[in-house]
């Protein structure tokens, strides 16, 4: 069986201030490290910042450089067809093989998929109770 794709994810905990989003971008752009994907969200004065680029190791360097928290973690891409009760039926597969869900992200919507990046406390048991056919 081939190895499913991992993508390599940068996690970063920050103060919901105004600017952060620019102070970071700002740092990867200086280093000349594109960003491929970016998520974030606040909840009352905190965020998390969920992101992905082209030099994964530079950027996690860059990033604490800068005074960020970031760390980073890796997760499977899992394309599932653009429709309601998709992601249901993956989350239940997960659920009755006792795998946790660890944190999940969309990272696009198009021609009719959706592609999530799915970090799991078990990945073999992951990929088996999803299937094959869904792992990128």
């Amino acid at each position: 069986m081939n190895q499913p794709n991992l993508v390599n994810r940068i996690v970063i905990m920050a103060d919901n201030e105004v600017g952060i989003i620019a102070d970071l971008t700002a740092a990867l752009a200086n280093e000349g490290i594109n960003l491929e994907t970016i998520n974030a969200e606040t909840t009352g004065g905190h965020g998390a910042i969920v992101l992905t680029v082209d030099n994964y190791d530079r950027a996690l360097y860059v990033l604490n450089q800068a005074g960020f928290k970031a760390v980073g973690d890796d997760a499977l891409v899992v394309r599932l067809p653009d429709e309601p009760g998709a992601l249901a039926n993956v989350a239940g597969s997960l659920k009755d093989a006792g795998v946790n869900i660890e944190s999940m992200h969309i990272l696009s919507r198009q021609a009719g998929y959706t592609m999530i990046a799915l970090k799991t406390d078990n990945r073999a048991e992951a990929v088996a109770a999803i299937g094959s056919d869904f792992i990128v």
